[in-house]
Order: C-alpha cells, then structure tokens, then sequence
C-alpha cells in the first residue's frame, strides 16, 4: 500500500499541489468485486481545500484513473454501519449515499480517522459521524504531544536505574581507599570508617536544613506568586488563542470568498469565448444564404458564387459541438436554418445536374459527324467541360448525401451510356461498310467489295491453305453473312497477304476509341472523385508488363483462367470507376470483338496485325492506373484475338495433316507447303517491328511440325511419284525460303528439313542409279569376297573364276554406246519423277554423274591392285562419262 500511496502522491497528487493523507481499497456493496482506491486529499496553499477522489487501475500497466471527484464541504454523513463489530462496511453521503466494502476493517478505521481529523481541522465538525466506535475518534484527537511527553517520561524512568559516575566521583573515591590498606583484614575498619563519616554528613545535612527552613518558606511563597501569575498569562493567552481563531476563521472565508470570484471571473471568460466562438461559427452571411436560395446554376461564373456559398454553409454545418450547444435555443434555430438551406440548394442542383445529363444523352449534334462518312468519332469534351466546374459540388454532394450521389452517378451512366450506344453503332457501321462495302438495308456486289478489300493482294494459286482460312470461322456469322463470305472465296482466290486498307482502318479504329475511353475515364474520375478508390493495394486485371507476356504466350486455357482469377480478385473499391465506365461502353467490348472477327473472315493477316498492334497498347496502358477501363477492355480483346489466332493456327494444323492429293498426277512441291511459306512471309512483315513474338513463334513450330508430318504421310501413300522424290522436294523447298527468311526460332527446323532433303535425294540417287555395271560390280564383288578370305590381291588373277580372261570378257559386255544409251533412259525417268516447281532435275543428274564416276574410279582402283601390269582398261574413260552426261543435258 505505501508503494501504492507514493505513486499516487508523485503521479496525481503533487501536480495538483495536493497532499494525499489517506486511502482505502473499495468496493461497490451489492456488485461484483472490482477494486478500486478511494483517497482523501488537502491542498497545499491556502484556502485548504479538502477532497475525496476515487482511483481505477487501467487495464494496461500500473497506471491509475480517476473515475470520480467529491468535495469534502460536500459530505453530510459518514456511517461506520457497526461502533462494536469489526466490519469493513462504511457509507458516504453526499447528494446521494455510495456504499462501500473496505478490504480489511483495520483499513477502514484508519481511513474514518482520517475523514475525522478533516472534519474537525478544516470543518469545524460539520460532518456528522455515526456507528464508529468512540476509542477510534478518541485516539485521532489525542494530541501529539501528549504522546511525545510520556514517552520522554518513560525514557527518563528506563534511565534512572543505573547512573554512571562522574569521573570526580570516581577520583574522589579512588583518593578516599589509598588511605587505607586494601587488603581483606582492614575491610571492616574501612567500612566502619565509612559509616562513621556518613553519619557525620548526614548530621551536617540534616544541620543545614534546619538552618534554611525560613529561606525555604519564603521560597514556598514566591512559588505560590508564580503560579498565579501563570495562570493569569495562560488566561490572556487563552483570550488571544480564541480572538486569533476568529481572525482565522475570517480569513479563511476572505480567502474562500476570493477563491469564488476568481471561478466566476474565469466562467464569465469562457462563457463570453463560447459565444463569441458560436457567433463567429455559426454566422452565415446574407449573400451565401441569397445563393443558396435563388443562386443561378446555369454558367459557370455563376455558379462560383454558389460553390463558395456552399462550402461557407459546410463550414457552418462542420463546426464541432458539444452537447450542451446544442440545447441553446439560438444555436438550434442556426441549425435548423442551415438544413433547410442545404435541403433547398441541394434540390436545385439535383435538379440542374439531371437535366444536364439527361439532355447530354439526348442531344443529336453529337452524330452530325457519321454523315460525312469520315471514320472519326464524336468527341464529348465540350460537355465534359461545361460540366467539370461542379465538381466541388458533386464533392458536396457526395459527403453529405451518399445515396443521391450514387443515383446521380446511375443517371449520368444510364443517359451517357445510350449516347455512346448510338454513336458505337453508327460509328462501327461506317466501319464495317468502308471494310466490306455492305450497309444496313443493301449489298454491293461482293467482287467490287473485295477489290477494295484486297487491291494489294496479287492472284496466286488457290491452295488448301487459302481455303481453310476461310473456313476456320465459318459458323460465326453475327458479323457478315456465311453465304457471301463462302461466295467470295469462291469467286476471288486470295492468298494470306498484307491487306493495307484494312491495316489502316484497324490503326484507326483503334487510335479512334482510345481517346475517348481515357478522356471519359479521367472526366468521371474528376467528376465523381474517384480517385480515392485506386489508392488501396489490390491485384490488377493483368499484372505487369511480365503477366501481359505471359498471358499472351501461354495456351488459351490458361490465359481465360489467369485473366478470371485476377478479375476475381479485384478489390471492391477499384471496381466502382470500372463499373461505371463498364455501364457507360456496356456494348463497346462486344463490338470490337465483332470488328475483330469480321477483319478476321475479310483476311487472316488482319489478325496478325491486331495481335501486334493490341499487343502494344495493352503494354502501354500496364504503366497506367490499374483500374482503368481501357487497360480491361484490351486485354479482353486481346484474349479474343489470340483466340481466334489459335483457332486459325489449329483449323490451319488439321486441315494440313487431313490434306489428300491425286495418286495417278505427278505432285511436286505440296499445295500446304506453298501455303506456309506465304504464312511466314506475311507473318515476318506484320511482326518485323513487333517486341513479343512468342505466339507466332509457337505459331511456327505447331504448323511445322504438321507439315514435316503431313509430307511424310502423303510421301507413304501409293502413289505415281516416288516417296523419296516427294521428300526431297518438299523439304528442299521448306529448307531454301527458311534460308532466306532466316528466322531464329525455326533454325532447329531448317536443319531438319535440309538434313531430310540430302537424305532422301542420296536415297533416290542410289535406288534409280544403282549399279549401271552390275556384271563388273557382281565380278569384283566375288574378288572382294577372295580378299576377305585371306588371299592375296596380286595372287587373285590366279583364281580361274576371276582370271584375266574373265574380267576382259566382262569388260567387252560395257562399251560406250551401250552406256550412254542407259544413262538416257535414266534421265527420262528422273524428268518423269520430278516437277517442274521442284526445280530439283539438274541437281539429281549431278549427283548421279558423281555416284556413277565413283563407281568407274573404284574399279580401276581394284584392278590396278589385283591385277598389275595386266594391261586391262575400261572400253570408256571418265571423260567419256562427263561427256556422256552433259550431251544427255543439253539433248534434254
């Protein structure tokens, strides 16, 4: 409890120049157990103040609250509940009783004794005590002297029982033995010496007495005097004790009347700061109240007057109150008169700002632009700019009454939104006839349509490729007609080629709606503060630059469910700018996506181009707010477009690898493999200046690969042309224009197609060419097999089968002319073999020139070595076979 008592009196007490004097650990009677302390406290300085404080521990460290505040002056009655018992029970009346539960009945009758010592110092025993046991009132008014007195008495007592002696005393006696002889026998002489000497002085004494005994009583006498005189003095005293304490008494109420004035001086002083502060606060000037009420709303110069009027009110309406403010009569009639003020201006401008909107979405001029048949879109700023100077008073608005800004919201969104439902349509309309020259209610021819559409295509061969672009979308047709598109592919060969008209109207088209999204955006985030709902920490829609990679190079399922869960993910408080622009362009997503799949059917390069050009404004739009609009649209867009992309590409794989030829024509390079390499060729010049090319490069490797597949499949068929020849021209043809594209991600495949190439032509070389000596390769065949046996290669000749005799006779079977006349019917099978557009022939007769001189010189090698100095030589020379194959040439 001391340490308890010192905190409270260094931490509350000493800071209000109060001195704590007691305290008791209580509880409430009849509740549960919470203790608290309750304190009795007395100012330092003059007037004494006394009072009673009651203490609460916090609930977080050792720290102490005061709960509750009592002036002593204030206490009529202190009831003990018990004089004879010990009982911790005790009850304090002021303007209402509090019962009270002390921890222990010993800290009770402390804290009692102390209130009594107040009362009877500073009251003058006002206070009226009841069932407290006398003893206990008795021992707080003994005075403290008292108790010091006796227990000086006490001391004196506790020291009378042995006195020590002076050191004369002791000289004296120590001088009185060396008299005498100390030892044992002279002990009784000394003491009666000593006796004798004390009876002497006893005698003197008694003498002496006797002599004085006049002087004794005139001594007597003036005692008597003096304690008359005393008790006169303590009679004045007394007179003057009892005139001081009224002088006392006057005082303290000098002092506790000062005490008054000054509180009334400082209440006068706050109150006088109160009114001055309402007056100065909830004054509303003539000419803010005349706005308010008749203010014109129509022109922005006008309407200033009412902003500033406006925030003057909202000033007014802001002040902070406290309670007591509120029932003074002139403050609530401010307050009324302030509502109805903000009720009265709030519904003029709610009523001037719908008829804004509602005439914004109805206003005609804005479409007077489609006539003119120029792709241009209707800009909106000259509303936009008459409506921005509201601004603050939709700020207004929107602090005060939620509710009606959001239907305010909800109109502007509902009557803009038909606007741009109207102009989107015009304006996607004059797109769709500038792209297929086919308006509402009419056709143009379709040839006419599509030489606009494809005036820089030039006219190739119709190729299976060609025909499965066409076909790939063929069952969408909510954009252009399934029976046109099917007639146009059969009246006008296309190729996949550049289209630069429909290029530039995608370019336009797009730089078109761009600025419309950003500046409606910007608009009604200014217009409605919707700044704050982007501050907040939230995925995006498609991440950062990385995530637009990777949404672009990953598999379409993948993609829709990366861009689902981020949508899912999206922070509430981003999505309310996004909706509004979503309610706004409601329509705008669906009819880009139209736009995309009908540039899509018109040419499938088109979709190159929009997957290169989206592809880039949806990075450029990664640095902008992450809620924006546009960034959301055109990566929905441009998941469509890599839709269709894939859908191509896979329609494009499988018509490959169904693809079927003639079995009884000559085929030459395959229609498929023409097809690709216009594909590639066009595909490099839309992505030349591209920074991601990662679907077109799995573009690559998935339809190459059905190529090589498809190739070899139809190289397997039964057909009129050899496998070999099949093989070796495609892929010759596959590895010369990658050769020239030179394309990174597709060198792994050219060196596939090349090594297939050189394969196939060696096995076709070796498979028609054969062995045009076949008796002298049978002949030296069997030498090769003696050899191998262990006989000696000059000791060969001696063999009969393989004599000199032998071998001259199966060089006369091969003369000249018989030679030159097979070589011929070979040519004319290899020109049968190969096509035209493989342009493979003279190649194949080199290489066969050189597989049959290797022959030639390999059997003048073996019989330089197994039949030495014979004599023996070939009928032709390898002149003769150079001269044989390039007369065969130039016949041909």
């Amino acid at each position: 409890m001391i340490a308890i008592r010192n905190q409270l009196q260094k931490d509350v007490f000493t800071p209000q120049e109060e001195r704590l004097l007691g305290l008791v650990f209580v509880w409430k009677a009849g509740k549960k157990r919470k203790n608290c302390i309750l304190c009795a406290a007395v100012s330092t300085d003059r007037p004494y103040q006394a009072s009673l404080v009651k203490f609460k521990k916090a609930d977080k460290g050792d720290v102490y609250k005061q709960v509750a505040w009592w002036s002593f002056e204030d206490l009529m009655l202190v009831d003990g509940k018990d004089a004879d018992k010990d009982n911790p029970e005790f009850d304090l009346q002021f303007d209402k009783v509090y019962k009270w539960i002390a921890s222990n009945p010993g800290e009770k009758n402390n804290f009692m004794s102390c209130l009594f010592k107040l009362n009877h110092r500073y009251l003058h025993s006002r206070i009226k005590f009841v069932n407290i046991s006398s003893h206990i009132l008795e021992e707080s008014l003994r005075p403290a002297m008292e108790q010091q007195e006796g227990g000086a008495i006490a001391v004196e007592e506790e020291i009378d029982g042995y006195q020590e002696l002076t050191s004369k005393e002791a000289f004296d006696i120590e001088k009185l033995m060396e008299q005498f002889d100390q030892s044992i026998s002279n002990s009784e002489a000394f003491a009666d010496k000593m006796s004798k000497d004390l009876h002497v002085l006893d005698e003197a004494n008694i003498q002496s007495i006797i002599v004085s005994e006049k002087q004794v009583t005139e001594m007597m006498e003036l005692i008597d005097v003096a304690l008359v005189e005393v008790k006169n003095i303590e009679q004045t005293l007394q007179t003057y004790e009892e005139l001081l304490q009224s002088v006392k008494e006057q005082m303290d109420h000098i002092h506790q009347s000062n005490y008054q004035l000054q509180v009334i001086d400082c209440n006068q002083q706050k109150l006088l700061e109160e009114v001055i502060f309402l007056v100065h606060k909830l004054d509303l000037d003539k000419e803010h109240q005349h706005a308010l009420r008749n203010g014109d709303l129509c022109t922005p110069e006008n309407s200033q007057s009412c902003i500033v009027a406006v925030e003057a009110l909202n000033n007014c309406m802001n002040v902070k109150l406290f309670p007591g403010h509120r029932k003074l009569q002139g403050v609530v009639e401010q307050l009324i008169m302030f509502e109805n003020l903000r009720q009265q201006f709030e519904s003029r401008f709610i009523r001037h700002i719908n008829s804004l909107f509602v005439l914004q979405g109805n206003d005609q001029n804005i479409g007077l632009l489609q006539q003119s048949g120029e792709l241009i879109f209707p800009k909106h700023n000259i509303f936009q700019d008459e409506l921005l100077p509201y601004s603050p008073l939709m700020a207004w608005i929107k602090n005060n009454s939620p509710a009606i800004f959001t239907d305010l919201s909800k109109v502007y969104s509902e009557s803009i939104r038909k606007l741009y439902e109207k102009q989107t349509k015009e304006f996607f309309d004059l797109v769709k006839f500038k792209l297929t020259g086919i308006k509402e209610g009419m056709r143009f021819r379709i040839q006419e349509s599509f030489e606009k559409l494809t005036a820089s295509t030039s006219n190739l061969q119709k190729t299976l490729f060609r025909n499965s672009l066409y076909e790939h979308l063929g069952s969408e047709t909510d954009i252009a007609d399934r029976g046109m598109m099917d007639k146009a592919k059969d009246e006008q060969d296309k190729e996949w080629s550049i289209s630069t008209f429909c290029t530039q109207i995608i370019d336009q088209v797009l730089a078109e709606l761009e600025p419309i999204c950003i500046a409606e955006e910007e608009f009604i985030t200014k217009f409605f503060m919707l700044t704050e709902d982007t501050c907040s920490e939230a995925p995006q829609l498609l991440g950062s630059k990385c995530d637009l990679i990777h949404v672009v190079n990953q598999d379409s399922m993948e993609r829709v469910q990366t861009y689902r869960s981020a949508t899912e993910q999206e922070d509430p408080s981003i999505s309310t700018k996004k909706k509004i622009m979503s309610e706004i362009f409601s329509t705008l997503e669906q009819d880009l996506k139209g736009f995309v799949n009908l540039c899509d059917k018109i040419n499938p390069s088109n979709t190159l181009h929009l997957l290169v050009v989206v592809s880039q404004r949806a990075l450029i739009t990664q640095d902008c707010d992450r809620s924006s609009f546009l960034k959301s649209t055109l990566g929905n867009i441009l998941v469509h477009i890599k839709r269709n992309f894939d859908k191509c590409i896979s329609t494009l794989c499988k018509q490959i690898e169904e693809a079927k030829v003639p079995k009884k024509t000559k085929i030459g390079i395959l229609p498929f493999v023409i097809g690709f390499e216009e594909f590639v060729t066009v595909a490099e010049a839309v992505f030349k200046n591209a920074e991601r090319r990662g679907d077109l490069d799995k573009a690559y490797n998935k339809v190459m690969a059905a190529v090589f597949t498809s190739v070899e499949n139809i190289a397997s068929m039964n057909l009129k042309t050899p496998p070999d020849v099949v093989m070796m021209e495609n892929f010759h043809h596959i590895s010369c224009f990658l050769s020239e594209l030179k394309i990174h991600s597709l060198e792994e495949r050219k060196k596939q197609a090349s090594q297939k190439y050189s394969e196939h032509r060696d096995l076709y070389v070796t498979k028609y060419l054969g062995r045009p000596l076949e008796k002298l390769n049978i002949f030296f065949d069997g030498v090769k097999a003696r050899i191998a046996q262990g006989v000696k290669e000059n000791e060969v000749s001696y063999q009969l089968a393989f004599s000199k005799q032998e071998l001259r006779k199966v060089i006369e079977k091969y003369q000249g002319k018989e030679v030159k006349k097979a070589l011929e019917n070979l040519y004319k099978k290899v020109v049968r073999h190969l096509s035209e557009e493989g342009n493979l022939l003279q190649v194949v007769w080199y290489t066969m020139q050189g597989e049959f001189v290797r022959q030639y010189k390999e059997f003048e090698e073996m019989i330089a070595r197994c039949y030495p100095g014979s004599g023996i030589t070939m009928n032709f020379s390898i002149d003769d076979i150079l001269q044989y194959f390039l007369d065969i040439t130039k016949s041909n």
